[in-house]
This record gives structure tokens, sequence and C-alpha cells, in this order.
């Protein structure tokens, strides 16, 4: 019967690891699209960079070699840089990038064929009849290689 007295903070802590390794993704998808937003600086970007070369570099702060403790080093490096990658971006970018994760709105995507830069005037209301004059300026890209 002592097994079954401890049944339920088992469950807490299985409950407790699923949410924290759920957390953990998101953060990771979070860090992925900040990463290859074009907004957030070369400099910022250089965060997960260097947590990436840390795991590559053959020198660590706990050798490898003593299993579990040298993996848990990784780890730990890991998830700072991840947060701290996080903490270092625009917070407004961070902010568009939670909303599109939990489906709140579209991505934004940088345009990558022509711009046109639209003026339309409005007569003030019962002076005329409304007439839109529209002056396009577009400069299109040329396809010569």
């Amino acid at each position: 019967m002592s097994d079954n007295a401890n049944l339920p903070e088992r469950r807490e802590g299985v409950e407790a690891f699923i949410g924290w390794f759920r957390e953990f993704f998101q953060q990771f998808q979070l860090a992925w699209r900040l990463f290859w937003d074009e907004r957030v600086t070369l400099l910022t970007k250089l965060v997960p960079l260097g947590t990436v070369l840390y795991f590559l570099m053959p020198a660590d702060v706990v050798p490898d070699l003593a299993l579990g403790l040298g993996q848990l080093d990784d780890l730990a490096i890991f998830l700072v840089g991840i947060r701290v990658f996080i903490d270092l971006c625009p917070p407004n970018l961070v902010d568009e990038h939670k909303r599109a994760l939990r489906g709140e709105q579209e991505s934004w995507r940088p345009t990558t064929g022509p711009v046109i830069d639209l003026e339309v005037t409005i007569p003030p209301d019962g002076t005329e009849e409304y007439q839109s004059i529209v002056d396009l300026d577009v400069e299109m890209p040329s396809d010569e290689v």
C-alpha cells in the first residue's frame, strides 16, 4: 500500500515534466522563428550561433566523459542560450511571433515583389462628387541577369 500512497506525487511529477517539456518546445519554436526573422540584428543572432558552437567544441565546462553530468552542462548552456536570445530580441517582434505561434495572427513576411506607393485624395463631404486621382510611381525590377 505504500506504493499507492506515492502515486499522486508521481502523477504530479509527470505532469510537471510534460508542462516543462511543452514550455521548452514553445521557447525553441519562438527562438527558431526569431532567428530566421530578418528584423533581428546579426549581433543578436550570434547568441544561438555561439550556443551551437559550444556543442561542437571538444572542450566543455564539465567533460562529457562524466556520464550524465557532461550532458547536463550542455543542456543548461542550450537553455540559457535560448532564453538570452529571446530576451535580446525586440519585444514587439517576440510578441508578434508568440501571437503567430498561438494562431492569433498570420506571420509577417517581407514582400519580394515591387512596392506600389499609392496616395488617394478624398475631398470633404458635400463639396463635390467623390473623385479618385491616383498617382502611381512604380519601379519594376529588371529581369536582366
